[in-house]
């Protein structure tokens, strides 16, 4: 072999060799993994499923899911305790003509009327505001209440980490509406 044979086909295996490396090496920095592109186009499942004021506003059931579970959570009103058999699920009743602005909440999505002997927990929301209040069993002192608003309950349940509890609270409740 001629000594510019020898020097032609280095050359072209020199420039095939670098052209391999320079189409794999462009390849991997234009194009990002699926993985890396997954993670910079979708926010991740965590994020994902984080609770927001605006999911309450457009989901009512939502909203009630995520008042009960903070109530449930916060312990200054004990009575709220009553309500916290997540399987059982729980039955929001609302007179709209009567009190436009509060909800009882009784245990047990299937709760009927001849179980409802107690006066229940409830809440009333105005707003952004929202107002528990719990009845003293045999006690003739005033009801104990709290005060809190939506934005505080939906940054305390992302603390939590418990959105996707309360986003499943909702298939555990029924809610009545009465004029």
């Amino acid at each position: 072999m001629s000594r510019l044979t020898k020097w032609l086909v280095g050359l072209v295996g020199l420039l095939l060799i670098g052209g391999l490396i320079a189409v794999v090496a462009t390849s991997h920095h234009q194009s990002p993994s699926p993985t890396t592109q997954s993670a910079a186009t979708h926010p991740s499942h965590h994020q994902s499923t984080k609770l927001t004021t605006n999911d309450l506003a457009h989901h009512p059931k939502l909203a009630y899911s995520a008042i009960i579970y903070y109530a449930i959570k916060e312990p200054k009103l004990q009575r709220w305790q009553e309500v916290n058999d997540f399987q059982a699920g729980w039955q929001v009743e609302h007179y709209a003509t009567k009190h436009p602005t509060r909800y009882l909440v009784w245990p047990n999505q299937h709760v009927t009327t001849a179980d409802k002997n107690l006066a229940p927990n409830w809440f009333s929301l105005q707003g952004d505001r929202v107002t528990y209040d719990s009845m003293i069993v045999h006690s003739f002192r005033q009801d104990q209440t709290a005060t809190t608003t939506l934005s505080k309950i939906v940054k305390r349940i992302n603390a939590q980490h418990a959105a996707q509890k309360v986003r499943q609270m909702p298939a555990k409740m029924s809610v009545l509406n009465h004029q």
